[in-house]
């Protein structure tokens, strides 16, 4: 009984501190919510002077915290400050500046007149501007993005299409490092209107990845992979990608398809960025690359493979130096914890604190190597900067430092009920964290080991842990809205950038009322040109009515003009001289007046073949040559048969046209070979010859019509009363058919009439050229 009375008032006593603990913590916390916002640390002493070292009076200089002072006649001002604190100095004649208090030491600010610094930028050449832009782009974003402004619209005229894409490519990277992935997407594809390469596209995806369109970035990122593999440049890119980028394509591929929770085409594109890097020999990139589908396999539950690929990745990192070593096992320590395998967590995070150690030992023995591992990791731990991501969104790129893997082996303890380890980790962490000003990690290790002593009954190491606890908070909160403050403030002045990007408009210096009066010129001349306008689109349409009606008409007129040419042609060619036809039946009548049944059949059947196939042809305009001349042969043939004794004819043709496919007016020689036949041969004493020749020149075809007959002038003498009286109208239409033809079907058909001899009784001879397409 006396043992139980003693542990029931041990118990009544902890209760009571507890409820007094609490009050008294809640007390404090309000106290030191309130002087946080007060409390400042130093008097900050300051001069600020323009570009020619002559103070300035009357600047704004602004605090946190709503803390202000001014300049006076010699430029001097003292403000309350804290170191790391950020003040502005502003005025309206120049570039507002941004200070970082460094030390408690006076400064001296220098500030340029905004005519000064665009007068100074109108000076320097492209060249010029583009490598302060790029000296500049890690350092100062505001002055990074005036350089590429100025590169932009100096001389705009003697910007080629090459240098305004690497302008805007050079835009892109400044935003996208800045964290600024939609501004980064607007230069980049301005870049690539200008010039499209392959490097381009591939930092388009990597801001669409950032900016969290995934598929477009998976969309350019498969376009890129195809165009690399394929030579030729389906997307009219200028360059190709190294192999490092290659592999850059297909791990944020693989980056983009794990975010769309599409696991399997990310495990095919991190192995087959593992793979290039493997063929290429990319040693540094293989342990970030076997992490990669690590991390796959973990989040798809197959953890025995996640680990052999991590395993690959510590083994591969150890080659690769100190930094990457650290890296790699604390990724992998973060799997053992996910999967709650906790010893094998502690014992690598133990192994980074050893190589951490012993980086800063060398380091400290040896500060001159500023290239070596050891001082790049010591950048790593001093200034909680990562030196890679797994990602890249900065929110979950991870950071290691000595004190963050202590305070993670103290949470692994914690998880395992080893509270003893864990308290001890804990206060390692919380003593590094205190040395390195680590504030995030020193409030999580002041919150545990508040939890832990006031757990274990040790109220007074709890009390002073939370009071750490409560103080860092506040540091923090402290902290964290000057980052965020100072993060809006620079974002919202890239965004006032790409603005005077996009409208490159540097002529904004006018006064209210010039603006005014301008305003009101352009109403007017708004109102007088829009009357303008009504009237010309009037008469536009006026005058393309009256344009349209009178090509109406002309074409009606056109059309009117052929198909009376076609009919005349029509005429023409239906027509066939009656003398023939008259004549032949006389042929035959006197055939069978002789009684002579069979010759006048004859005669008869191939009459009948001749018409026939005048009546067929009368419809056509053109037909064959092969098909004329049978038809001439046969009229010929017909002609003979009626005057045997008068003469003898000879058709000849071309052996080059009788393979030809060339087309002819159908008849259009008959009535020249009837006018040698009557006029010529008929009334000549002895008997005469008729030739009949087709030759091919060129593209021509030439018919050579010749009889020895009596000629032109002995035919006229020779007429009697009543046929001079008669019109002839043999070669009056083959004239009109030749003129239609060649104005129809644009044809060049030409016929010549001369005397065949030396005198004018010695016969005819018509030459007629064709020129005729197939």
């Amino acid at each position: 009984m006396p043992k139980f009375t003693t542990i029931m008032k041990a118990i009544i006593l902890f209760i009571f501190l507890s409820l007094g603990l609490t009050t008294t913590v809640f007390a404090q916390s309000n106290e030191v919510r309130k002087a946080a916002s007060d409390r400042t640390t130093m008097i900050l002493e300051g001069r600020v002077i323009s570009d020619k070292r002559q103070p300035v009076s009357g600047v704004n200089i602004e605090g946190p915290m709503g803390r202000y002072a001014t300049t006076d006649l010699q430029g001097y001002f003292k403000i309350p400050a804290n170191l790391g604190d950020e003040i502005i100095i502003r005025r309206s004649d120049f570039e507002t500046v941004y200070y970082t208090i460094r030390s408690t030491d006076k400064v001296e600010i220098q500030v340029i007149d905004d005519l000064s610094q665009k007068d100074r930028l109108k000076s320097l050449s492209y060249e010029v501007l583009m490598d302060s832009a790029q000296i500049y782009l890690k350092k100062d974003a505001q002055k990074t993005a005036d350089f590429l402004i100025a590169a932009l619209s100096n001389k705009p005229k003697s910007l080629t299409a090459s240098k305004e894409s690497v302008a805007y490519e050079k835009l892109g990277d400044l935003y996208l490092f800045n964290k600024q992935a939609d501004l980064a997407i607007t230069n980049y594809r301005a870049a690539i209107k200008s010039e499209n390469t392959a490097q381009r596209q591939l930092k388009l995806a990597q801001s669409l990845h950032s900016n969290g369109n995934y598929q477009e970035a998976i969309k350019t990122l498969e376009a890129i992979i195809v165009n690399q593999k394929s030579r030729k440049t389906s997307l009219n890119l200028k360059t190709r990608l190294s192999t490092q980028q290659i592999v850059t394509a297909y791990t944020t591929l693989g980056n983009a398809y794990e975010k769309t929770n599409n696991t399997d085409a990310a495990l095919n594109n991190h192995q087959a960025a593992l793979q290039t890097a493997q063929i290429n020999n990319l040693k540094a990139l293989l342990p970030q690359l076997n992490t990669n589908i690590a991390n796959v396999y973990n989040a798809t539950g197959q953890v025995t493979t996640a680990e052999s690929y991590y395993s690959d990745a510590i083994e591969g990192s150890k080659s690769e130096g100190v930094v990457s070593n650290v890296i790699t096992q604390s990724v992998t320590a973060d799997f053992y914890n996910s999967n709650q395998q906790y010893d094998k967590e502690i014992a690598l995070r133990k192994k980074n604190i050893d190589l951490i150690d012993s980086a800063e030992a060398k380091e400290g023995a040896s500060k001159t190597n500023s290239q070596s591992d050891d001082l790049e990791l010591e950048e790593v731990i001093k200034s909680d900067t990562p030196a890679v991501s797994n990602n890249d969104e900065a929110t979950n790129t991870p950071v290691f430092s000595k004190q963050k893997e202590q305070l993670k082996i103290a949470e692994a303890y914690k998880a395992t009920n080893n509270f003893t380890e864990a308290i001890t980790s804990f206060e390692s962490s919380f003593k590094e964290a205190s040395i390195n000003e680590d504030l995030e990690t020193k409030k999580e290790a002041a919150r545990n080991l508040y939890k832990l002593y006031r757990s274990n009954g040790n109220a007074a190491k709890s009390l002073k842990y939370n009071e750490i606890y409560i103080e860092t908070v506040d540091l923090l909160y402290e902290q964290k809205e000057q980052q965020i403050a100072l993060n809006t403030r620079k974002a919202q002045e890239l965004v006032n950038r790409q603005t005077r990007i996009l409208t490159l408009e540097k002529d904004r210096e006018l006064t209210e009322n010039r603006i005014a009066l301008i305003n009101t010129e352009r109403e007017l001349t708004q109102q007088v040109n829009q009357r303008q306008r009504w009237i010309i689109y009037s008469l536009v349409a006026l005058s393309l009515l009256l344009i349209t009606l009178a090509y109406f008409m002309w074409r009606n007129n056109k059309q009117q003009r052929i198909n009376n040419h076609l009919l005349a042609l029509k005429s023409l060619r239906s027509q066939m001289n009656p003398h023939f036809i008259f004549n032949a039946l006389n042929s035959v009548n006197s055939y069978i007046a002789l009684n002579d049944e069979r010759a006048a059949n004859k005669y008869l059947a191939d009459f009948s073949k001749l018409m026939r196939s005048v009546l067929e042809n009368s419809e056509l305009d053109f037909i064959p040559l092969s098909k004329e001349t049978e038809l001439l042969g046969l009229y010929l043939k017909l002609e003979h048969e009626r005057f045997k004794d008068k003469f003898d004819y000879e058709l000849s043709i071309d052996p080059l046209l009788e393979t030809t496919s060339l087309k002819v007016p159908p008849m259009l020689l008959q009535p020249i070979i009837e006018n040698a036949v009557w006029h010529g041969l008929r009334y000549k004493d002895e008997k005469g010859f008729l030739k009949v020749a087709f030759a091919k020149a060129d593209n021509e075809i030439i018919v050579t019509i010749t009889d020895n007959g009596i000629g032109r002038a002995k035919s006229k003498e020779l007429k009697t009363e009543h046929q001079k009286k008669r019109e002839s109208k043999g070669l009056g239409n083959v004239q009109n058919r030749l003129a239609l033809l060649n104005d129809l079907h644009n044809c060049d058909i030409e016929m010549t009439v001369e005397d065949a001899g030396l005198s004018p009784d010695v016969g005819t001879e018509v030459i007629v050229r064709m020129t005729v397409t197939n």
